[in-house]
């Protein structure tokens, strides 16, 4: 009925059934298969079957509509809605992690485009480990990613995995927010350049004129960042995004009970990017983070095993070790660069995502 984002609960409000079944299209009104109530796309409940034999004048239908979460806000095309009605404003649970959010959100030149096609699946595994991987876990790359890396590809494309990462980052936030493999002296964007002379001249023009928009709509220092590797937004929101040349990954780890995971991802690339960058694109997600991708099934076997194995009561009797990272010397201080920084193989920010879920839970 109008331009807003609205959210609602997916449940009829008579006996609870999905109302709605797909996951997008341009519907006006949703019709509950189970006993017919209608609802129009403002959540308004405009339709009973046999109303007056039924209810008579006893039912008030404004009383009725869908449940809304009123607490809907948008930052750079990503939608947040919380149904607690005292959280802070989005900027303020944000906090200092906008700054490296608007470089994702600033570098594609027509904007972050997702192409059609959600990946879901699920796993037999706790959601933290899926939170805690995305937030800071650089440590497990070398190990549990050795395959992907030695494809020749992917080397030429991320050459920083088998660099000393000396000059790389962790960031944590507050709320339990954690971005790794932070960049600062403009290296990303040196190697997509070197990547796109290798492509021809329409690729370095796209390349360049992208660097140069963020020059012109952000600052110099987020310039030389240019692209992020990956991280979290506590709780349940990862992404990755290593260079042009890389997907835009963008997951959500719906938490399914203590040992249950349903993953919802998609691929996002530029939408003014060339179509040979976005094929490029698109068939690196489909090799690596896609659910039958090499990186994907690493990441959830892991996942799966460590559950597996700490589920008993011996193992869930005894402490993992986070001593990466907690020495106070670690801390790092840029004064350009927003953010609590330590080194590339840290734990700092795991520790701050697990704070943030304690905190919440009252433990």
């Amino acid at each position: 009925e109008n331009s807003n984002i609205r959210v609602f609960l997916n449940s009829c409000r008579h006996r609870g059934m999905k109302v709605c079944r797909a996951d997008r299209g341009t519907a006006t009104e949703f019709t509950c298969p189970f006993h017919g109530w209608t609802y129009s796309n403002s959540g308004n409940l405009i339709g009973v079957p046999f109303f007056r034999n039924a209810y008579g004048e006893e039912m008030k239908k404004e009383n009725w509509g869908l449940k809304e979460i009123r607490n809907v806000q948008n930052y750079g095309g990503f939608i947040f809605a919380s149904w607690d009605p005292v959280v802070p404003t989005l900027d303020e649970y944000l906090g200092d992690l906008r700054w490296y959010l608007d470089i994702l959100i600033n570098r594609p030149l027509g904007g972050i485009e997702v192409l059609p096609g959600q990946q879901r699946y699920k796993c037999v595994a706790n959601w933290k480990l899926a939170g805690e991987n995305f937030v800071g876990d650089t440590y497990h790359l070398r190990s549990s990613h050795a395959s992907v890396y030695a494809l020749e590809n992917i080397r030429q494309i991320s050459p920083v995995i088998h660099a000393a990462p000396d000059h790389m980052y962790s960031v944590a936030f507050e709320n339990g927010h954690g971005l790794t493999g932070i960049e600062y002296t403009g290296e990303r964007y040196r190697m997509d350049l070197q990547i796109a002379r290798e492509m021809g001249s329409d690729v370095v023009d796209y390349i360049e004129e992208s660097h140069r928009r963020m020059e012109e709509t952000l600052s110099q220092a987020q310039a030389k960042v240019h692209s992020l590797s990956f991280g979290h937004v506590f709780p349940n929101f990862s992404h990755n995004s290593f260079s042009a040349f890389r997907p835009i990954g963008l997951y959500l780890w719906h938490p399914k009970g203590p040992r249950g995971i349903e993953a919802w991802q998609w691929c996002g690339v530029d939408r003014a990017a060339p179509e040979v960058v976005k094929d490029m694109v698109r068939v690196d997600f489909t090799r690596t983070q896609a659910a039958a991708g090499i990186a994907a099934q690493d990441d959830t076997e892991n996942f799966e095993e460590v559950t597996e194995a700490t589920v008993g009561v011996i193992g869930r009797s005894l402490d993992f070790n986070y001593q990466m990272g907690m020495k106070k010397d670690y801390q790092k201080n840029m004064p350009d660069f927003p953010g609590d920084l330590s080194p590339y193989y840290s734990e700092y920010n795991q520790m701050g995502f697990y704070r943030a879920w304690s905190r919440l839970m009252g433990v």
